[in-house]
């Protein structure tokens, strides 16, 4: 959803729906790659879908906001604001 932010659904129906955090697009390519690598991240960290979603939009943005792939720095800076 780019821009428009992300959804997530788990198999139990619940759903969790975010908008996108603020910034300035750089380099779209990679950052949904970026989103499931935080969100799997997240995941195996907290076994929380409701954090791994949180850390997969804010992996998938940073790369989105950056010339190349988000660091984990990167990332988690953006979580602490998001």
């Amino acid at each position: 959803m780019a821009g428009e932010g992300a959804v997530f659904i788990s198999e139990n129906g619940e759903v969790f729906r975010s908008p996108a955090p603020k910034g300035v697009l750089v380099n779209s390519v990679g950052a949904g790659d970026s989103m499931v690598a935080g969100f799997i991240s997240g995941y195996l960290e907290t076994g929380d879908y409701r954090e791994a979603f949180r850390m997969g939009i804010a992996a998938g943005s940073a790369s989105a906001f950056s010339p190349n792939l988000a660091t984990r720095p990167e990332t988690e800076a953006l979580l602490q604001a998001f």
